[in-house]
């Protein structure tokens, strides 16, 4: 392919019938959100390089595009839209919190190009800045799944986990600072092989091994945690305590049988703090959303609050979803080509636009069977405006 026709790697062009599909589910999501009072926030694409980096992921710095302003400084594109709010908030917003914010927004991350994988792609999510305990956890669960649910998603799992377990895993472990990232990337990867072999250079003693990864590997229900608290660390018991108590909220919301308990759960972003969750669909290997709290993150920003929230991959999303139609079908308005024809054509494409409807308004004279051709194309209505004599 020639250059001039050729894009980057891990980008992507959006035909007419994508980009419509595209535009309207990240509308049809955040209409749904803003019925639980949040309100639409966007920042910039660019941002100071040492912003995006206050709290690096797993990853590092190497995730980011960046490049130079013609002042010398560093400039990344956002990878993700919870530090840039984060940034926000801790400067800019006013009143009094929590505030609930909502956005849909590109986002740039240099990784692996995979199905449902990109460079560039969409998230819609939400920040609930303000607000601790497990009512709001629950709160930004419940939402994440009303949204599915209210775009046709029928088949999804919410994996539920806590980032106090990687502290309590190290709270075993005569651990030095490197070793966090180390058993962080392990539990991530789900190499429980590699955590046992850890754990046993470790010096750790057989029967805690085998404790620690039967809480990783074995499916869990929320009545089974208080009898598992025993002697394990209090990083441990803290945050199963605190899942159990998100676990008995959703019931109120109706939303159990979508969650799966898995201690093994885990993101990759270095913020996160306390609860944290992953949405699975079959077809898809990766995650099509997830979130969790990040009660430290604004303290880089002047602003010492707690905060949750969650973003959906609209891409995966557009994996996940049966075929969709466009929700808007436009309509073909022609005529003979001659002046009261086209007077007509504009009066009455007028009209139809006011009342919400899509028109294409041929002035040149159609025969009928080029405007039927144009019909099929466009997979719209069609409309002859007689002639007027």
């Amino acid at each position: 392919m020639e250059k001039n026709c050729a894009i980057p790697a891990g980008m992507r062009d959006w035909l007419p019938d994508e980009a419509c599909l595209r535009r309207e589910l990240i509308n049809e999501l955040l209409d749904g959100i803003a019925l639980w009072g949040y309100e639409e926030i966007m920042t910039p694409v660019l941002e100071y390089y040492q912003v995006l980096t206050k709290v690096e992921d797993e990853s590092g710095p190497d995730h980011l595009y960046k490049l130079i302003d013609r002042d010398g400084s560093i400039l990344a594109l956002r990878p993700e839209m919870t530090t840039p709010i984060a940034r926000l908030a801790g400067g800019k917003l006013q009143g009094k919190p929590p505030w609930r914010l909502m956005y849909g927004a590109q986002v740039f991350r240099y990784e692996n190009i995979q199905a449902g994988r990109q460079r560039e792609f969409n998230q819609v999510g939400v920040e609930l800045i303000g607000q601790k305990g497990p009512e709001a956890d629950c709160e930004i669960l419940a939402l994440a799944i009303e949204a599915l649910q209210g775009i046709g998603l029928a088949n999804f799992t919410v994996s539920l986990g806590h980032m106090g377990v990687l502290r309590g895993l190290l709270e075993s472990l005569p651990w030095q600072d490197q070793d966090l990232d180390k058993v962080r990337n392990l539990v991530l990867e789900k190499d429980f092989a590699g955590l046992l072999q850890f754990f046993e250079k470790a010096g750790l003693e057989s029967k805690r091994r085998e404790q620690l990864l039967g809480l990783l590997t074995q499916p869990l229900q929320a009545a089974e945690i208080t009898q598992l608290m025993s002697g394990l660390p209090a990083c441990l018991r803290t945050a199963l305590a605190e899942l159990q108590e998100v676990m008995n909220l959703l019931d109120n919301y109706g939303c159990s049988p979508y969650i799966q308990l898995d201690l093994s759960t885990l993101r990759s972003q270095a913020y996160y703090t306390g609860m944290v969750f992953e949405i699975y669909t079959s077809g898809i290997g990766y995650p099509i959303g997830g979130g969790g709290r990040y009660d430290k993150l604004l303290r880089h920003f002047g602003r010492d609050l707690p905060a949750t929230g969650f973003a959906l991959g609209v891409e995966r999303l557009l994996l996940s979803l049966p075929k969709r139609e466009k929700q808007r079908k436009s309509v073909v308005l022609f005529g003979d080509g001659s002046g009261a024809s086209k007077s007509r054509i504009v009066e009455e494409a007028a009209a139809l636009r006011q009342s919400g409807r899509a028109v294409i308004a041929e002035l040149r004279g159609l025969a009928n069977d080029e405007a039927a051709e144009l019909t099929r194309a466009k997979n719209a209505d069609i409309i002859r405006i007689a002639e007027v004599r």
